[in-house]
């Protein structure tokens, strides 16, 4: 017999199923839409990096990128480096020549610093192996200490590495320094490793129109060998009047070399993550706001040369249009999962059906209830326990000619007519039966 109330409780059961399965994927699509933040260390505070980089986490939140920067502020980029490597940090604004970092790989490059020789035209300098035996000034970075760039850069032109045997005076100056210590003759020359921007250009102009001294503008001879043979290096060339002024500062082209400050992440970081930060940090880019005349930037670093932070594999995926989206990267998993899920149900329906707590299909159904009314009818001892099991044999057929209009039987397949034409003349034989012995 059917249980009462049975089917109407398992339709509650399948709707708050589904519904808790709806909720639980909503949450799902809520949480992994979210966007994601990442900490990135920055240094020092107050410091054309820390500036730009505010500059930047806020055009990630203008233009809705799927990421979000937390800056950590650092001294310099040497402790930026050490904490990406000790894991405290996601990212970290780095400095090509700096050789703290080995985890660091580049995710993109945010600026360009050239070195730049300004010396003063009646010092007699000509060129770098004129620095033989003179002060000079080698301009402080914000935090960033030049002098050892300024020192290899020396050493490779066979200046010497004997500094004070060969009486090459490096003396550190801050930016607010470096231009009295040019007029009045404390040095002979200022190095600069900066972006030729308009903090130089005012300063030069100061020093060339109200002082009236004359200035000779150099950078470095033959780049290309330098940044062959230090990685950490970019040839580069400074175009004719760059630094302003007329006649044009410089009057031609500058061949030098540069560092670049980058955002790196971990090698060990997964490549998805890298490749839509990468994707976000470009399209972000178009909200920069120009700050102080730095011309910071955003682009993606080569990735086809050694270097010396080798590009992410998420960054080489992206520009080589070789990133996979979710379903290529996780499909194998996917149908895994729905195929166990499929087990799984087909598991649970089994279990379900024989503990009676399904109903089988109306086929099924239909045969086991007509082989216990067979039994009932086979024992029945009166006319009115066989008038019974003919009103419940009724209910049936009643039942499925119901589940039949309800589309649930298929009665191509499950075609229950011999069934009951049989059933029926059981039951008149049996009636007939009782009838003929209650005659005699």
């Amino acid at each position: 017999m059917r249980v009462p109330g049975l089917k109407q409780q398992l339709v509650l059961r399948w709707v708050a199923a589904f519904l808790g399965m709806a909720a639980v994927g909503l949450l799902i699509w809520l949480v992994s839409n979210q966007p994601r933040t990442l900490k990135i260390a920055v240094g020092p505070d107050g410091s054309q990096q820390m500036i730009f980089m505010r500059s930047l986490a806020r055009a990630m939140i203008e233009t809705r990128q799927p990421f979000r920067l937390k800056i950590v502020p650092r001294s310099d980029s040497i402790s930026a480096a050490k904490a990406l490597d000790a894991g405290e940090v996601q990212l970290a604004l780095v400095r090509s020549d700096d050789t703290t970092s080995i985890e660091a790989r580049s995710v993109v490059v945010v600026q360009k610093r050239h070195v730049l020789v300004v010396a003063r035209a009646d010092s007699g300098y000509t060129d770098i192996s004129s620095l033989m035996g003179r002060p000079v000034g080698v301009v402080r970075g914000g935090s960033d200490d030049n002098r050892m760039l300024v020192r290899r850069i020396l050493q490779h032109y066979a200046v010497g590495e004997d500094w004070e045997a060969d009486g090459i005076d490096l003396r550190e100056l801050s930016f607010s320094q470096a231009g009295g210590a040019l007029t009045s003759g404390q040095v002979d020359a200022l190095v600069f490793v900066a972006w030729p921007g308009q903090r130089i250009r005012r300063l030069i102009a100061e020093i060339v129109e109200r002082e009236k001294i004359p200035l000779v503008f150099t950078g470095v001879p033959a780049p290309d060998a330098l940044a062959f043979r230090y990685r950490d290096l970019e040839a580069s060339e400074l175009p004719p009047g760059v630094l302003g002024g007329s006649p044009p500062r410089p009057v031609a082209a500058l061949a030098t070399v540069a560092i670049t400050y980058e955002i790196a992440a971990g090698e060990t970081t997964p490549e998805s993550t890298i490749t839509g930060l990468a994707a976000a940090l470009l399209e972000a880019r178009t909200r920069l706001r120009r700050v102080d005349d730095n011309a910071f930037a955003v682009e993606t670093p080569p990735v086809d040369e050694q270097r010396r932070y080798m590009p992410h594999a998420g960054v080489v995926a992206l520009v080589n249009d070789e990133a996979r989206t979710f379903l290529e990267t996780y499909s194998d998993y996917i149908w895994l999962g729905l195929f166990g899920l499929s087990i799984l149900g087909s598991s649970i329906t089994g279990f379900l059906a024989w503990a009676g707590l399904r109903e089988a299909p109306p086929g099924k159904s239909l045969g086991l209830r007509l082989a216990g009314l067979v039994e009932r009818l086979d024992a029945a001892r009166t006319l009115t326990q066989v008038d019974a099991v003919e009103a419940e044999f009724e209910g049936l057929v009643k039942a499925m000619i119901v589940d039949y209009g309800n589309g649930r039987l298929d009665m191509r397949e499950d075609d229950p007519s011999p069934w009951i034409t049989l059933f029926t003349r059981l039951v008149d034989k049996k009636r007939a039966a009782l009838l003929a012995a209650a005659s005699h």
